[in-house]
């Protein structure tokens, strides 16, 4: 069983770390052991880290020690002081995703989608510095972004998600559609937009149908979420559930992958295209996941997008956009450069 911890540990120690409400962190320092199932209510704390097409038999991930904080330097050697990585960007050429926008557009136009969401992912090289430094910006970042990351071996991943997956606790569970989405200086023009207005509906809309199956719902009225440099459109939904209630592996298969990431009707073929678009454009496997925490019998998790990602001295930085009907390249295109250089920005890279 993990166990609290008040103690410092040493450079390189293996890491996982998800924001609660209220600026909290919890964090786990390894080693890790691994489960196939969600541990019991008195099993201290456990990480959910899966891939996109939860293929991991064992996405529990269970630290040695555990502890809450306000300050994740604390997951640093020397207080936090080590120096961000020194990134050599190799730059995107549009070809590889022009070829996937319009192969989704035509099962679209044949009726076969309404919606599908491809990755593209700017790469390059670490120079210097450590990419697990890049957690320091993140508890700076505004209050609408979940900080979240991981450090196993020489690969890890960095993140400020605006999506929460799903949050349960006793018996309730709390989730948002997030979709649509523009440069903060259109933000007048995108509160009208059709396109992004029907994006976005269709992520909700198969919330609401999904999670009825399962209780009670609630859904807000649709706002603007204004993150700084880009908006998106945000309905918070909430579910009493009805008994028996589900177990978190089973509520996370129902949920992942939603419109916001995935592919609507959501299909088995529907998928089957997504993930075989993904692998083309070399998304990350980790990319829009479920990334998730577990303490005290209540669990959040998040989608795990906005993020960088290193594997030795290789990174990564993946961006998506939800390709619908209306869609246009040039758009498309400008959204997954403003969803990346927002994150550039973020966490001072």
């Amino acid at each position: 069983m993990a166990t609290a911890s008040t103690t410092s540990f040493p450079a390189n120690r293996d890491f996982a770390f998800l924001r609660l409400e209220g600026n909290r962190y919890l964090c786990g320092v390894g080693p890790f052991r691994t489960a196939a199932a969600a541990p019991s209510a008195e099993g201290g704390a456990a990480f959910y880290l899966n891939d996109f097409a939860l293929a991991d038999p064992e996405p529990w991930k269970i630290p040695a020690h555990f502890f809450e904080t306000h300050d994740l330097r604390r997951l640093l050697p020397d207080n936090g002081s080590t120096p961000l990585p020194a990134i050599e960007w190799d730059g995107l050429k549009d070809a590889e995703f022009r070829s996937a926008y319009d192969e989704i557009l035509c099962s679209i136009t044949e009726g076969r989608l309404e919606k599908s969401v491809p990755v593209i992912t700017e790469r390059g090289r670490i120079n210097g510095g450590d990419p697990a430094a890049l957690i320091n910006a993140v508890g700076a970042a505004p209050s609408d972004l979940w900080g979240y990351g991981f450090r196993f071996g020489e690969s890890g991943s960095v993140g400020l998600t605006p999506e929460r997956l799903f949050s349960f606790s006793g018996g309730y569970l709390e989730t948002m559609a997030l979709a649509g989405t523009a440069p903060r200086h259109e933000a007048g023009q995108f509160l009208t937009d059709p396109k992004e207005i029907r994006e976005h509906e269709f992520v909700a809309t198969y919330l609401v149908e999904k999670l009825a199956e399962l209780g009670e719902i609630k859904r807000e009225m649709r706002v603007m979420l204004d993150l700084g440099s880009i908006v998106h459109f945000l309905s918070r939904i909430q579910v009493k559930l009805r008994e028996p209630v589900p177990g978190i592996d089973d509520l996370i298969r129902h949920m992942h992958p939603t419109p916001a990431l995935g592919a609507y009707p959501r299909g088995d073929g529907a998928l089957r295209d997504l993930m075989s678009v993904r692998r083309r454009l070399g998304a990350p496997e980790h990319f829009g996941a479920p990334f998730g925490a577990f303490h005290q019998g209540d669990f959040h998790s998040v989608v795990a997008i906005r993020n960088v990602s290193w594997s030795g001295n290789e990174v990564f930085l993946p961006s998506g956009c939800g390709i619908i009907r209306e869609s246009r390249f040039d758009r498309e295109w400008r959204e997954l450069a403003l969803k990346r250089n927002a994150v550039k920005s973020l966490l001072g890279i």
